[in-house]
């Protein structure tokens, strides 16, 4: 007897979701980040806060990694 698939709820969709996310990522990284901006750019997502998150949280950790290394180069060099 097959058993009927269970509903799955809010937080175990997203789960479910963001391990999908993360396994195209790791295989086709270039098409992936490009087909995630189409996603968090639509909106209809339930990964789309993650993604939009993620996205800010590397833009200022580079923008972090410069300024510092700027700022160290110039305590030492200077």
């Amino acid at each position: 007897m097959r058993t009927p698939p269970v509903e799955e709820s809010g937080v175990e969709l997203l789960l479910h979701e963001i391990r999908d996310e993360a396994s195209s990522l790791t295989h086709h990284p270039v098409e992936e980040v490009r087909r995630l901006t189409h996603v968090a750019a639509d909106g209809e997502s339930p990964a789309t806060p993650l993604l939009v998150t993620l996205g800010v949280t590397l833009f200022v950790a580079a923008i972090v990694i410069v300024v510092c290394t700027a700022a160290l180069l110039v305590y030492f060099y200077v």
